[in-house]
């Protein structure tokens, strides 16, 4: 057998004997492990909640448009597509000599793919899951609609050129959206008694819609047809502005998790590489001295590597696997029915993962073994070694694509790496600071806290790499908890209880006082009363617009309905100005309007550019003043056009305004709808359910990752502990043999770890802070207050965590005899 294969074989039969290639084996294959089980299972995770958001659909997506759809060909596609087929349009029902616009949708047998209807038999009667939609010949209405035309059950109401008896109060549908049809009272039929109504005539405004639920290969092929041009699809992820974002602040919490577990790979692997890599140079240098040459040890250490990669990235890949499959049961009692099955690529990084760490961290400090002169490694010389400085650029360049491969947006990547850097460097800087500070301290401290601290003042570069090594394994544990307690706390918080629940629309100008006082009397904390006017865009700059003048279809679309406008002297907190300043009392009455970000995006407009607006036949140029960014998840009303107060008072004009109303007040709802019938209600109780139950999914599965990401934050730890682990043990054993008690040493060990412990813990809590405040504001878009109290915790706690481990890793040698240490 060749020598090379003998010599592999040797180094990785000495995995189970050599404590540094066991640590190393053990580091890659946790490494592995980590990586692959974040990866896979939050990959499914990920997947899993973007599925269940899908109830607030009706499916898995949406195909809309204004004339009828076209699903053969979605049919063809796949026999397990299931599909429903609905129709909106806006319709005048009529009960007796009342009458109410209520937005109407017929559905077929199919309707809902996904979620639930809920119906009662009259207000304020139990709720009762629909299994099926209404019979031919009946209808179901919503609150507000039954209350406007003061209906009764089997009431019979006109809808268009038919009749129907309304047979339940309808609570409840999953797809109900935000459009003029799905904010108005809703009027639910079955799609067998629409041509009856003789209401889909040429021009009206009905809006076709399919859904269409299956596995994600056959979306993405129903994604991939050609649909004409004003042909809309929605997912869960997109259709709707509060789920969109809470899965993707989901998506971006799983990410940091899993580049969290790469960085702390990197790290275990480094440190055992480089410790096991000084202990490797009297091996080459013995073969160097029997005639080896340099290219063949290189090419041993490769097969042994190449080996060790497979075995330990092997292992380490089933662990995960088997891990993932722990989680996803914890995951079906605590959240989720079901998950998705894992998906191949998440593992195949998580294996890509292992060969970087191989290749860029371990391979490095190897190499600089081989380099080594044989005549000053039987010396025991210690010569300054050279750094593969072009194998570690490559493998910081792979480290950061693999970052880049895992991180939703630029900015976390960005947040992530530099706050490692930062740390980093910090921790460099400060322990040579802190190093020179306790030089004088040295002589005046007890024997035992005195050795420790000459320890670590003679082993300046290796105090500084274990500070730095302790420091970044620290901060990716607090970095964890900064975002279970604070930034998900900070999530969940944007949507208190109090949360407003009911908006009201088409308040009359003479309705805003009495309608304040009916609100007041009943104990209602109402938010400001806003006045909205409708306009439509028709030039910009003085130029002339329509749908036409953009390629954009969400442009488009946009461009083609119209805006509703307010004015206000004050922003409310939801409103963040972007560009410019508000404006103050000297622009009151003057053409000046106040953009969101979300105009600017659709126009590319800004500051200085005018918008000609038609309201009714009135056609007023404006100058955008500034520009501001709206918190549209707030529930609050909001407009992406304001005016200064003066401007609009002789445009026709309602008002709106929304409140909280407990569940035990609801009765307050049926009483003002007796006293304001004009007054349009909409209750957003079931909306924002669905938020908060997505929010609570989602922080559970977090915890689940986040628990096995810490637990590979405290491998990072040993690992430190063990480098140097051998040189202490020599010196150990000479501080015995020389008469010190066991005792000063247990308070050198413990001195010396508590004071890199305390340093590391301190730095790190304050980079902890630091990315902790960027990606609330820059990812998560949510609000942060830094803890100094965390920041004096964490001082301590690394150095009760350094010395604990530190003390279970060299206990063993202060219990061993100093001369069978020096024996060997």
């Amino acid at each position: 057998m060749n020598w090379r294969l003998r010599w592999a074989r040797h180094h990785l039969s000495a995995l189970i004997h050599d404590s540094e290639l066991r640590v190393l084996g053990l580091a890659l294959v946790c490494a592995v492990a980590a990586s692959s089980a974040v990866q896979l299972f939050g990959d499914r995770m990920a997947r899993a909640i973007t599925a269940q958001s899908g109830e607030s659909l009706g499916a898995d997506l949406i195909i809309s448009a204004r004339s009828p759809i076209d699903d053969t060909a979605i049919s063809a596609l796949n026999p397990q597509l299931r599909m429903a087929r609905t129709i909106h349009l806006p319709s005048v029902i009529w009960f007796g000599d009342s009458n109410h616009l209520a937005g109407l949708k017929a559905v077929d047998e199919h309707y809902p793919l996904k979620g639930e209807l809920r119906t009662a038999a009259a207000p304020l009667h139990e709720e009762r899951v629909a299994r099926q939609i209404p019979e031919p010949g009946s209808a179901w209405v919503d609150a507000q609609l039954w209350s406007e035309l003061r209906l009764q059950r089997d009431a019979t109401i006109e809808v268009g050129a038919t009749t129907l008896r309304v047979s339940r109060l309808l609570t409840y549908e999953p797809d109900r959206g935000s459009g003029f049809v799905d904010i108005a009272p809703r009027l639910l039929i079955n799609m067998q008694d629409l041509p009856a109504t003789k209401l889909l005539q040429p021009g009206s405004r009905a809006q076709y819609r399919v859904l269409v639920s299956g596995d994600e290969d056959s979306l993405q092929q129903v994604k991939a047809l050609e649909f004409p041009p004003d042909t809309q699809l929605s997912t869960p992820a997109d259709a709707r502005p509060e789920i969109r974002s809470a899965v993707s602040r989901a998506e971006s919490f799983l990410a940091l998790a899993s580049m969290t577990a790469s960085l702390l790979g990197a790290i275990a692997v480094g440190l055992c590489a480089h410790q096991y890599g000084q202990r490797l140079r009297a091996d080459v240098a013995l073969l160097r001295c029997l005639g080896a040459a340099r290219r063949d040890i290189l090419g041993a250490l490769l097969i042994s590597l190449l080996t060790m990669a497979s075995v330990a990235g092997g292992l380490g890949a089933a662990i995960g696997w088997a891990v993932q499959f722990l989680l996803q049961d914890l995951a079906q009692l605590m959240l989720l029915p079901s998950l998705p099955p894992p998906h191949p690529l998440a593992l195949a990084q998580a294996w890509l993962i292992a060969l970087i760490l191989l290749a860029g961290f371990a391979l490095p400090p190897l190499l600089d073994a081989t380099r080594a002169a044989p005549i000053a490694v039987l010396r025991n010389d210690n010569p300054q070694q050279r750094s593969g400085w072009g194998w570690q650029f490559a493998a910081l360049a792979g480290l950061v694509g693999l970052l880049a491969l895992q991180a939703p947006t630029w900015s976390m990547l960005g947040a992530v790496i530099a706050g490692q850097a930062l740390t980093a460097a910090l921790l460099a800087v400060l322990s040579l600071a802190i190093l020179a500070l306790l030089r004088p301290l040295r002589h005046a401290a007890l024997r035992g806290w005195r050795l420790g601290l000459g320890n670590l003042l003679r082993r300046t570069g290796l105090s500084i790499a274990q500070s730095m090594a302790l420091g970044l394994g620290l901060l990716a544990l607090l970095l964890l908890t900064v975002v279970r307690h604070d930034l998900l706390q900070g999530w969940q918080n944007k949507l208190p209880p109090d949360t407003p629940n009911q908006f009201l629309i088409n308040i009359q100008s003479d309705q805003v006082e009495p309608l304040q006082a009916f609100l007041k009397a009943r104990g209602v904390t109402a938010q400001r009363i806003w006045p909205m006017a409708r306009a439509r865009l028709v030039a910009v700059n003085d130029q002339p617009v329509d749908a036409d003048s953009f390629s954009d279809p969400e442009t488009q679309r946009w461009i083609n309905r119209d805006f509703n406008l307010s004015w206000a002297d004050q922003l409310g907190d939801d409103n963040r100005m972007v560009e410019g300043q508000f404006w103050g009392p000297e622009a009151h009455g003057q053409a000046l309007i106040s953009a969101e970000l979300y105009v600017q995006e659709r126009l590319g407009v800004g500051i200085g550019d005018t918008l000609s607006l038609d309201f009714a036949g009135d056609v007023r140029r404006f100058t955008i003043h500034h520009l501001r960014e709206v918190d549209w998840e707030s529930f609050q009303p909001n407009f992406f056009l304001l005016t200064p107060p003066g401007v609009l008072d002789d445009v026709p004009a309602t008002w709106l305004t929304s409140f909280y109303l407990p569940p035990e007040q609801r009765s307050a709802m049926r009483d003002l709808n007796q006293t304001f019938p004009g007054v349009t209600v909409l209750d957003l109780d079931a909306l924002m359910d669905q938020v908060r139950t997505i929010m609570q999914r989602i922080v559970g599965a977090l915890e689940m990752v986040f628990v096995f990401t810490v637990a590979a934050g405290l491998i990072v730890l040993l690992a430190a502990m063990e480098a140097g682990r051998h040189e202490r043990r020599r010196e150990i054993a000479l501080m015995r043999t020389l008469g010190a008690s066991r005792r000063e040493v247990r308070q050198a060990l413990l001195s010396e770890f508590a004071a890199l412990g305390a340093l590391s813990g301190l730095v790190a809590a304050l980079c902890a802070q630091a990315v902790g405040w960027v990606l609330a504001a820059q990812v998560f878009e949510i609000p942060y207050e830094i803890r100094w109290l965390t920041v004096v915790g964490s001082a301590a706690a690394g150095a009760v965590l350094v010395c604990a481990l530190a003390w279970l890793s060299l206990r063993p040698v202060t219990n061993t005899p100093p001369d069978r240490i020096l024996r060997e």
